[in-house]
């Protein structure tokens, strides 16, 4: 048996080198994204790895954080929480808990496929705007089954996923909402660890890595390609059928400029519920936003006279207002995100040198 399972460990760890032909397969990346690049799949191997192994059990649910400070996917949001748990479209969940100070409190229901075809679709949203919450701030969400609460998310059966996401204004120090969540339909029993399931949960993790840096890349791709120095609004159902929230607007570009230049993005700002502005590196990472600008919102900005925003990128702090850096580096993509937007302005982009710029 020993034996046997050291052929299934040999050969995860030969598919996990050969996952690296992700970062090999791209021409022309600086010593920089190449690193990046590496860091990245290691990255999401963590990430996978409490998804499929600590937290795999749908009928002992809990929540894990599929991106947060130091392992990140997709264009992930500096002043978000995410949450995300593991469920079977056969049982009956409660989520429960308090809102604390959240400004955007969603939860989605998803079929993970990010492992066999990059997507992640929607299978019922709903926000907490349009549920109950008692005056302590306390909630129940009722997820699959019957019920008579307003507070209630139908469960289908190809259901595997719950996303959680929590947005701040600033939040670092706003308190947390506090979400749980539990079944209600089964009763889990203890099951040992068995070769064959670690060797399942190893596989499906290396697909989720596999699958998730393929995904993205695609999208860098295309955005280099057609949003070079740019934020179009681009086709929002795409972006949603990879996990994203339908009530958010999504303006992906992808920036590049040299170190004696500048860019500048004005946009107005539309009637919602929240919007803000973000850097990524080349594998769509947001970039350090424990240390460094790289992102803003409405409680960082400062306005225009006209309630505009003018948002100038440089690759290292200049004195102008609104400054957000790439941290050095040239290239990388952005994304601009309304919640809940009336409209969707599209920014102007200029790129400007730095000798010449107006300082405010």
């Amino acid at each position: 048996m020993a034996d046997l399972f050291k052929e299934k460990w040999d050969l995860f760890c030969e598919n996990l080198k050969e996952v690296g032909s992700i970062i090999e397969s791209e021409s022309s990346l600086s010593e920089t994204d190449q690193a990046e690049g590496y860091r990245y799949l290691l990255r999401l191997m963590r990430l996978s790895l409490e998804m499929n192994l600590e937290h795999s059990n749908p009928s002992t649910p809990s929540f894990y954080n599929l991106s947060h400070e130091t392992a990140k996917i997709g264009a992930d949001n500096p002043d978000n929480i995410y949450l995300n748990a593991n469920i079977d479209g056969n049982q009956v969940y409660e989520v429960y808990g308090n809102i604390g100070e959240v400004e955007y409190l969603s939860f989605g229901i998803k079929e993970n496929r990010y492992s066999k075809d990059g997507t992640m679709v929607s299978l019922g949203e709903i926000d907490i705007k349009d549920m109950i919450v008692d005056d302590s701030g306390n909630f129940i969400l009722h997820i699959g089954g019957v019920t008579n609460s307003e507070n209630f998310l139908p469960l289908p059966k190809n259901a595997n996923m719950l996303i959680v996401r929590q947005t701040y204004k600033n939040r670092l120090s706003q308190t947390h909402a506090k979400v749980n969540i539990k079944t209600t339909s089964s009763l889990a029993t203890p099951e040992l660890l068995t070769s064959a399931k670690l060797e399942t949960q190893l596989n499906q993790s290396l697909a989720f890595v596999r699958g998730t840096a393929s995904t993205f890349l695609k999208w860098v791709h295309e955005f280099k390609k057609n949003h070079r120095n740019k934020l179009p609004l681009g086709d929002q159902s795409f972006f949603q059928a990879a996990g994203g929230d339908p009530k958010i607007c999504y303006l992906h570009g992808y920036y590049e400029f040299d170190e004696n230049e500048y860019l500048e993005i004005t946009t107005d700002i539309p009637d919602c519920e929240y919007w803000n502005f973000q850097l990524e590196n080349y594998w769509m990472e947001s970039l350090d936003y424990r240390h460094y600008p790289i992102h803003i919102n409405e409680s960082t900005a400062i306005l225009n006279q006209d309630k505009s925003i003018t948002i100038n990128i440089s690759h290292l702090p200049v004195n102008l207002k609104n400054n957000l850096i790439t941290e050095g580096r040239n290239n990388g993509a952005m994304l601009l995100r309304w919640i809940g937007a009336t409209n969707h302005p599209i920014p102007k982009v200029l790129i400007k040198k730095l000798d010449s710029m107006e300082i405010s």
